[in-house]
């Protein structure tokens, strides 16, 4: 089907999106560079410039130029980061037992909020544009959300359009073992504390385009496999890994 005018637009918001948070996080990876030499020549910096807080609050503000500032995980990231730097100057005003339920409860109601946005956007889609856009069937296109537990979700689509996993403070596996696709399709990860676990077919070539901080990903399909694939189905990852880990694993 033939790309509307409106999904054109899209998409190229999209990459230019990807391009500017690129570029910001290029910089931000430099400036964290420069205040390190600094450190090492005897400059003094104040410790929250250095730590792991700001790290969670710089990742955060990438991934929000990236996704158009409309990705709840990042203001996660950045609210966990702004909280703890707080209470290192102010440790009596804020208390950090209560942050995590709080925190927890803001996430869920974002979460019934999106869904429902989501919905009725996809709705008006449909109704308006049904000659250039069609809904993706939610069996190609999946959404997985995991915050403090574990999701194991099967794929059987043989149109496999991609996907959408966060896991925070969770885990997520996804098996797609059985699933098809032509070409390229991407799955877009936030994995923060967590973990994320893919199963594929052993012959898709798995290519990682990942912002990963104290976190990474780790290919375990045996050395004899990766030497066979083809570059016919290319499955990209992008998103962030802070302090997690993403597998891939195959059963052949």
């Amino acid at each position: 089907m033939k790309k509307g005018k409106n999904t054109i637009v899209m998409d190229e918001n999209m990459e230019k999106n990807h391009r500017n948070s690129k570029v910001v996080g290029g910089l931000i990876v430099i400036a964290a560079g420069v205040l390190i030499l600094l450190n090492q020549m005897g400059f003094a910096f104040p410790p929250f410039l250095l730590s792991w807080k700001m790290i969670l609050i710089a990742v955060g503000f990438v991934m929000l130029i990236k996704h158009n500032f409309q990705k709840t995980s990042a203001y996660v990231l950045i609210a966990i980061g702004t909280v703890f730097i707080l209470n290192d100057f102010f440790p009596n005003i804020i208390e950090t037992r209560f942050f995590w339920p709080i925190l927890i409860i803001g996430i869920g109601i974002s979460m019934i909020f999106k869904n429902s946005s989501s919905s009725k956007k996809k709705a008006q889609t449909i109704t308006t544009q049904e000659d250039d856009l069609h809904e993706i069937n939610s069996e190609d296109y999946i959404k997985s959300a995991s915050l403090f537990s574990g999701i194991t979700k099967k794929v059987v689509s043989k149109n496999f359009k991609g996907a959408t996993i966060s896991s925070i403070f969770g885990g997520n596996e996804i098996n797609l073992s059985q699933a098809d696709f032509t070409g390229e399709a991407v799955i877009d990860i936030t994995c923060v504390f967590g973990g994320v676990t893919l199963i594929v077919p052993s012959q898709w070539k798995v290519k990682s385009d990942l912002t990963s901080v104290f976190g990474g990903i780790d290919d375990q399909r045996p050395s004899m496999v990766l030497e066979s694939i083809s570059e016919d189905k290319v499955l990209v990852l992008k998103g962030a890994c802070v302090f997690g880990g993403i597998e891939i694993h195959s059963y052949n």
